[in-house]
C-alpha cells in the first residue's frame, strides 16, 4: 500500500468563535533529543522547507496562538506504547478465539489491547465482555452450548472447534488489557472502560448509558455511515457537544475502507474548534488475519505497568491510559505495508505560542511534514504548509486547527490536531 496526501471531501462551512483552553505548563528537552531532532530543525531553515505560495506569508490576526493536548506531555519521562481497541475475537465470524487474539497482537508488539466484540454477537444473558483474560476460559463454558443467532444459530463451542479458549494474564504478558466493546448504537462505536454490551434505539440512548457506566468511546469508521445514511458533519457535532464521553473518530479503518474519513475528520475538528476538542483514531478493525497490524494507535505512557482495571488484577497502567485518551497524549502510526512497526517516534514537540517544532528521531527514515488544515470555503482538507516547523502566520485565517502528517517509505505518524485560539 502506498500513503496518499490528505484526500478531500467538500462540505459546507460553519463558524464557530472558539475558547482559549488553559495551557498547561511545557517540559524540556534534553541535550540528547535536541541534537536527534537537529537535522529537522536546519530543514527549518532551508528555503525549500518553507512551503509556497500562501503558506511562506502573513496571514490572519496577530493574536492568534496555538494550543495542543501535547503541551503537558513530559517528552524526557514518556515510554511510546502500541495499542488496539477494534479487534473482534471470535463471538461472531473471525479466524481468532480469544486468546489466539491476544497472542497475534502481542507477537506482533502491541501493548494495550481490547477485546471488541460486537454487541449483537454477545449473549447477554451468560456474559458481558470478553473480560478479565484471566477467565476466558469460564467464558467459554458459560457459552459454548449457546446458540449464536447472528450466525445461523451455531453455537459458540461449535464456531471455536469445540477447542476451549484459553486464559490469559496481561501482566505476565507485558500488556495492558482494556475492557470494551463494539456498540452498534445504531452508528457503530468503540465503547471503553465499561461492560456494556447492548446498544440503543438511537446513539443518544448509547450514550447516555455509556456515560452512566463511566465509559469513554469513539465512533468507529464514521465513512461507512456518511456513504450509506448521509450523516453530516453537524450529525457528529451536536452529539461531540452533548455527550462529553465522545472522544473522537476514525480516520483509517483496516487498509483504507473510507479514504475520506481524514478530510471529514477535519471539517468536523473545524467546526468544534478548541472548545471542544476531539482526536484521531487507526483501527484494525480485526476479522482475520489479512486485517490484522495496519494501525498502531501509540500512547504516549510514563512508567509504563501491565496490568487491568478489574479486581483480579493489578491495575498497572490501566488507569493512565484511559486519561492518555481522554487527553489526546497519543497518536497513530500508519504503516505502508501490514506489520510495519514504527520507524521513527516523535520525541519533542515544542509549542512556544505561535510557533510549533516537531523533533524526530531518525531523520533519515523521515521524507516529508505535511501540515493539513480545513478550507471552510473549498469544503476540503489541504495542505498550508511543509516542513517540521510551522509558525502562526502560515495559518489562514479561517483556520481553526492544523494537524502533521510525518511520512517516509515505512509509513507516516498521524499527530492529533493543534488548534488555534484567539488571546
Amino acid at each position: 500500500m502506498t500513503l496518499q496526501p490528505t484526500s478531500t471531501v467538500r462540505s459546507g462551512a460553519v463558524t464557530v468563535t472558539p475558547v482559549r483552553p488553559k495551557i498547561a505548563p511545557f517540559g524540556g528537552i534534553s541535550r540528547a533529543v535536541a541534537a536527534l531532532g537537529f537535522i529537522f530543525l536546519l530543514a527549518a531553515c532551508d528555503p525549500a522547507s518553507a512551503g509556497t505560495g500562501e503558506s511562506a506569508q502573513l496571514q490572519g490576526p496577530a493574536d492568534r496562538t496555538f494550543w495542543t493536548s501535547y503541551a503537558d506531555v513530559n517528552w524526557e519521562r514518556i515510554g511510546q506504547y502500541d495499542s488496539e481497541f477494534h479487534t473482534h475475537p471470535g463471538l461472531g465470524d473471525e479466524q481468532y478465539d480469544p486468546h489466539e487474539t491476544i497472542d497475534r497482537y502481542h507477537a506482533e508488539g502491541y501493548r494495550i489491547l481490547t477485546l471488541a466484540a460486537h454487541d449483537y454477537d454477545i449473549p447477554d444473558d451468560h456474559m458481558e465482555s470478553i473480560y478479565p483474560w484471566t477467565r476466558l476460559s469460564e467464558i467459554y463454558q458459560a457459552i459454548k452450548d449457546v446458540p449464536n443467532p447472528t450466525e445461523d444459530n451455531k453455537t459458540y463451542g461449535e464456531m471455536a472447534g469445540w477447542r476451549p479458549y484459553e486464559d490469559r494474564d496481561p501482566v505476565a504478558l507485558g500488556m495492558v488489557s482494556v475492557e470494551g466493546n463494539e456498540i452498534s448504537g445504531p452508528h457503530h462505536m468503540v465503547s471503553l472502560f465499561s461492560s456494556y454490551t447492548d446498544g440503543a434505539d438511537s446513539e443518544e440512548e448509547t450514550l447516555s448509558v455509556i456515560t452512566e457506566l463511566g465509559g469513554i468511546v469513539y465512533f468507529a469508521h464514521p465513512g461507512r455511515y456518511v456513504e450509506r445514511w448521509g450523516l453530516t458533519a453537524d450529525w457528529y457535532v451536536d452529539l461531540y457537544r452533548r455527550f462529553p464521553v465522545l472522544i473522537g473518530q476514525a480516520i483509517y479503518n483496516r487498509v483504507d475502507n473510507h479514504p475520506g474519513d481524514r478530510a471529514f475528520f477535519d471539517e468536523v475538528v473545524h467546526i468544534l474548534g478548541a472548545d471542544r476538542p476531539i482526536w484521531l483514531f487507526g483501527e484494525d478493525d480485526m476479522h482475520r488475519e489479512t486485517t490484522l497490524g495496519w494501525n498502531r494507535d501509540v500512547i504516549l505512557l510514563e512508567d509504563f505497568r501491565p496490568g487491568s482495571m478489574h479486581p483480579d488484577l493489578p491495575d498497572g497502567s490501566a488507569p493512565d491510559v484511559r486519561v492518555a485518551l481522554e487527553r489526546g497524549h497519543t497518536y497513530l502510526w500508519k504503516p505502508s505495508e501490514q506489520y510495519v512497526r514504527r520507524a521513527f517516534d516523535v520525541v519533542d514537540i515544542r509549542v512556544t505560542g505561535e510557533e510549533i517544532r516537531l523533533v524526530v528521531d531518525r531523520a533519515e527514515a523521515v521524507d516529508e511534514i505535511r501540515w493539513v488544515t480545513h478550507d471552510p470555503e473549498l469544503g476540503e482538507s489541504r495542505i498550508i504548509h511543509t516542513g517540521p516547523t510551522i509558525h502562526i502566520s502560515h495559518v489562514p485565517a479561517s483556520a481553526r486547527f492544523v494537524r502533521a502528517e510525518i511520512s517516509g517509505p515505512a509509513g507516516a505518524i498521524y499527530l492529533q490536531p493543534m488548534y488555534v485560539v484567539e488571546d
